[in-house]
């Protein structure tokens, strides 16, 4: 089979270098009138053409026509174009994503058996070589829209030190029409080594994963800058319509660097530099079971807004400057070595060589965000020497019910510069709308970004939810050997609660459970009310969202729920909390200078080993 394709794409290459050469000469021009259509029966070469006003070029149905000037992909509009024009006729690459159907257009096709002539407009590939399954030297530069450098489907391949420079927008990165990179189905590998991408337009990615593919980048550069939106667009949230990130993630922005889609799909990024300009640098977008992890990787918001990544996503090993949030979802964050690295090597099926893994350098990651550490909707993991540098929160939570693993036995730190750990709050994410301005049962129809997020009333007691037992819809937070420096506040249980794009978070009722494991903190855990700056938030005022003030208070339906081992908690402020074991082995104590009562149930009690339940509050005094 790889003897098959090799010729095959040999042959391809043969056939196309003849062609170029019996066109060479031709030197035609081509003038086509106002209101003029001309049909491409095959693939042209021209010295000159004018486009008037009205006038098209089109291919026969079931074809597709890509125009290159000088090698580089152009939109065909009224005008005139000189130099080396070729208008290559190819088969169409006909992709369905949901409702919509794509005519995919791309410099280089590649299945099975190898580059695919018929579908892959090679004028615009520039001087690359093929063999063994490897595609070295691609070169392509795309001035157009929604036009594809190489696409992979159902086979193996390894790309190596391929250069694509696009500019202008794509048409649709749920699907990757428009990527730079696209890989898909279930039996295909791609390697993609020593890549320099660049993408500048909105809904224009670097890299897309799709289809149960397994995607490996290393030793890249990749880079996605925003685009221009058309003037016609209206901001919306319909999957495969979507041109910008949804304001409702406190976000702005209209290219996310990468993309993984489908059900199965893996992307894994090593030693590679990816950034975006806004929205987001790595996304995990409408798939299921998809496994995105990246080792010794360089993950940058240039712009200053946008996240590190969307939904789960393991970081060993890397540094990531994030605009808003680290990570929209969660994960795992870890040092990488040798051995963590052999063992994602074998379960990712990653194919690097023991000389591979020996360069990669053992590193820490490194977490830096110029607001909020995480908005978490799922659990995360926190190991090794991991630091986090925030502006915020290190963790913020709306309405959503995730699990948090910090384990400082190797160093971990985590640093909030407003004093802020752990932020539990109502969603504030006012949802989508339909045409009619409500809001849709299901994500099938057109949804728009037309939803305001009102200031809930004053929470009622929910009877039925007990605030100081655990249950299935609280947060639990673990952390063992660490020191920490900053405040715990779970300010839920005012409504529902709307958790990440308006899904609905279950209960009222939802509970901090806060399990210390030989850790010393310093700082206010408690139940509290949080008020956004304005009571009623639009678009105009979408940095508002995730940002609140908070007012320590008994538990309504926000429970508090602490418990220490080998532990010393230094309580700097009033805390309110439903349940309290302390161990034999820890303490309780106020700050020098201070000191510390507790009551439970408004009566005065020592602070001493044993559980207590009830409305129990820790006052902090001067002497």
């Amino acid at each position: 089979m790889i003897r098959k394709g090799f010729i095959r794409s040999l042959a391809a290459m043969g056939s196309a270098a003849m062609l170029m050469m019996f066109l060479a000469g031709c030197g035609a021009k081509k003038n086509l009138e106002a209101g003029s259509t001309w049909e491409i029966s095959e693939t042209t070469k021209l010295s000159e053409l004018s486009v008037a006003d009205g006038a098209a070029i089109k291919a026969p149905e079931g074809y597709t026509v890509t125009m290159t000037v000088d090698g580089v992909e152009t939109r065909i509009v009224p005008g005139t174009y000189k130099g080396n024009i070729v208008l290559t006729k190819n088969e169409a690459n006909v992709v369905k994503y949901r409702s919509f159907t794509h005519y995919f257009r791309q410099a280089l096709y590649l299945d099975k058996t190898g580059i695919v002539a018929a579908k892959s407009a090679l004028p615009a590939a520039g001087n690359y070589t093929y063999g063994n399954n490897t595609l070295a030297g691609a070169a392509i530069k795309s001035v157009g829209e929604a036009f594809n450098g190489i696409y992979v489907s159902d086979g193996t391949c390894t790309i190596k030190n391929a250069a694509i420079d696009f500019t202008g927008n794509g048409g649709d990165d749920f699907a990757g029409f428009g990527a730079a990179v696209m890989a898909t189905g279930k039996d295909t590998t791609l390697i993609l080594d020593g890549a320099k991408i660049k993408t500048h337009g909105a809904i224009r990615p670097t890299v897309v994963a799709t289809g149960s593919s397994n995607v490996i980048v290393k030793n890249s550069d990749l880079q996605a800058m925003d685009g221009v939106l058309p003037a016609d667009y209206v901001p919306n949230v319909t999957l495969g319509e979507m041109k910008a990130v949804p304001w409702m993630l406190g976000l702005s922005g209209n290219c996310r660097a990468t993309n993984i889609l489908g059900t199965d799909t893996k992307a894994t990024y090593i030693n590679s530099s990816i950034s975006s300009e806004k929205w987001g640098v790595l996304s995990q977008d409408d798939g299921k079971n998809d496994t995105l992890t990246a080792i010794n990787c360089k993950i940058t918001n240039t712009g200053k807004v946008g996240y590190g990544a969307f939904n789960t996503t393991s970081f060993y090993g890397c540094y990531i400057d994030a605009g808003d949030y680290a990570v929209i979802g969660g994960g795992v964050f870890a040092a990488s070595n040798p051995e963590i690295i052999a063992k994602l090597n074998a379960d990712l099926k990653l194919g690097l060589t023991p000389d591979e893994i020996k360069s990669l350098a053992s590193t820490r990651t490194t977490v830096k965000s110029g607001r909020f550490g995480l908005m978490l909707n799922t659990s995360v993991k926190i190991m090794d020497d991991t630091v986090f540098d925030t502006e915020k929160a290190i963790f913020l939570i709306k309405g959503s019910s995730p699990e948090i693993n910090v384990d400082g036995s190797k160093g971990a730190q985590l640093n909030s510069k407003n004093g802020i750990i752990l932020q539990m709050m109502d969603g504030d994410d006012p949802g989508p709308r339909d045409a009619d301005g409500k809001t849709p049962a299901d994500f099938n129809g057109k949804m728009f970004n037309t939803g305001v997020h009102k200031e809930p009333p004053p929470p009622v007691k929910d009877k039925s939810f007990d605030v100081a037992t655990p249950n299935k819809s609280d947060v639990i937070a673990t952390f063992a050997n660490i020191t920490l420096k900053g405040d715990f506040y779970n300010a839920g249980g005012r409504q529902g609660g709307l958790a990440l794009m308006g899904n609905s978070s279950g209960p009222s009722g939802k509970n901090l459970v806060l399990d210390l494991q030989n850790t010393n903190i310093t700082g206010v855990v408690t139940s509290s009310t949080a008020m956004h700056a304005k009571d009623t938030i639009t678009a105009a005022d979408y940095l508002l969202l995730g940002e609140v003030t908070n007012t320590p208070a008994a538990a309504i339906n926000n429970g508090v729920i602490v418990s220490l081992t080998g532990s010393t908690w230094t309580v700097t402020g009033t805390s309110y909390l439903t349940s309290l074991t302390l161990g034999n082995d820890s303490a309780i104590i106020a700050p020098e200078g201070h000191k510390l009562a507790m009551t439970v149930d408004g009566s005065p009690r020592a602070i001493k080993a044993g559980a207590y339940k009830g409305n129990i509050v820790l006052t902090v005094a001067s002497f």
